[in-house]
């Protein structure tokens, strides 16, 4: 009996051995990497550079703390670093003492900038309008203002004149100004950019890049592929190309629930939950979207998004970027707007 449990013993802890063995690690330890970059939750990502650091922020949703902040000094292997919301209390509702569900109307798609000595994080909860939070190091404290108004999805830029202007919405894109200390918008600043129809989507991201407005988006419907629009001047006129086009990694969409989840009532007991299966042809959200750029020391860039991986959640790739013809195509030369799974580790040194 004792040798039996002798070789039990051994044989789980070897099981465990291969266990964390398995464990995933983007970084493949020979100067490349594999996507994703970890195999966890971490929706509608913002990244930027500060330096030689990388910092990201993504959608927390209800959960609090909330607004997750990452660092990375090879863009491969990332750090927690704090949550950047402690207890958001926007009022009785966030008590459950409201009528309101606000299950899933809280944090969603914030974006991240740096502009002399703070870090900006601005981000929309629903029915409660947008939040800023800033803070002079990414481990805080963080100052937290709720601006209201109905601004999501949006992409911050600190142009080279001090302003600073967001853009924002869904299919069309809209511009607007910020007051220098954020306490509101710049009054009659908010016009229209870019008119529905160009595919621009959703989940901005904004930059300024050798004298030129950048906006990047993701427009999921019908085939899942990330727009970029550019102008020469802020009001434009904007023109757009696809950047990345139907890159899934090989994973095909998953088994969908038509009829429950946040946007349907849960099903009372004479109604039974209705399933998709999934579709060879349905792309929707599993392409790479949702997504933007960050530059490297050297003057390359990279490009960031997240995918749907059934029910593993929303993970985040990291893509090289070809610059071609003035448009920061996710790729590498001769095979634009298709992402490698593996290839080689940033050059992040100076």
């Amino acid at each position: 009996m004792k040798k039996i449990a002798v070789v039990i013993l051994v044989f789980l802890i070897i099981s465990l051995q291969k266990l964390v063995a398995q464990s995933w690690t983007a970084d493949n330890g020979n100067g490349t990497f594999t996507n994703p970059l970890f195999y966890d939750e971490f929706s509608d990502p913002d990244l930027i550079r500060v330096g030689t650091d990388y910092y990201m922020v993504a959608s927390s949703m209800h959960p609090m703390p909330g607004l997750p902040i990452l660092k990375s000094e090879d863009l491969v292997n990332w750090e927690f670093v704090s949550y950047i919301s402690g207890f958001l209390d926007l009022g009785k509702d966030f008590h459950l003492h409201g009528d309101k569900g606000i299950y899933g109307n809280r944090i969603w798609a914030p974006a991240i900038r740096y502009d002399k000595g703070t870090f900006c994080v601005l981000v929309n909860v629903n029915d409660y309008g947008l939040q800023v939070f800033s803070a002079k190091k990414p481990k805080g404290p963080w100052t937290h203002k709720n601006m209201g108004g109905k601004i999501y999805d949006l992409g911050i830029l600190f142009d080279d004149d001090g302003k600073i202007y967001a853009v924002h919405g869904y299919d069309e894109v809209r511009l607007i100004e910020f007051k220098p200390d954020f306490s509101g918008f710049v009054e009659g600043s908010d016009r229209l950019i870019i008119p529905k129809g160009n595919a621009m989507g959703e989940g901005h991201h904004f930059y300024k890049i050798n004298g030129k407005y950048y906006v990047i988006s993701a427009d999921y419907a019908p085939v899942g592929r990330m727009q970029c629009a550019r102008a020469d001047k802020l009001e434009g006129p904007y023109e757009t190309a696809v950047i990345s086009n139907r890159e899934t990694m090989g994973t095909q969409r998953g088994w969908w629930t038509d009829n429950f989840g946040y946007w349907h009532n849960i099903p009372n007991d004479s109604e039974k939950i209705e399933l998709s299966k999934p579709s060879d042809n349905g792309f929707y959200a599993v392409p790479l979207h949702q997504g933007g750029i960050v530059d490297l020391p050297n003057g390359e860039w990279l490009g960031f998004s997240m995918m749907d991986v059934k029910s593993t959640g929303r993970l985040t790739f990291l893509s090289p970027v070809t610059w071609k013809d003035g448009w920061p195509y996710y790729g590498v030369e001769g095979n634009p707007r298709r992402s490698p799974r593996t290839w080689f580790k940033p050059n992040t040194e100076i």
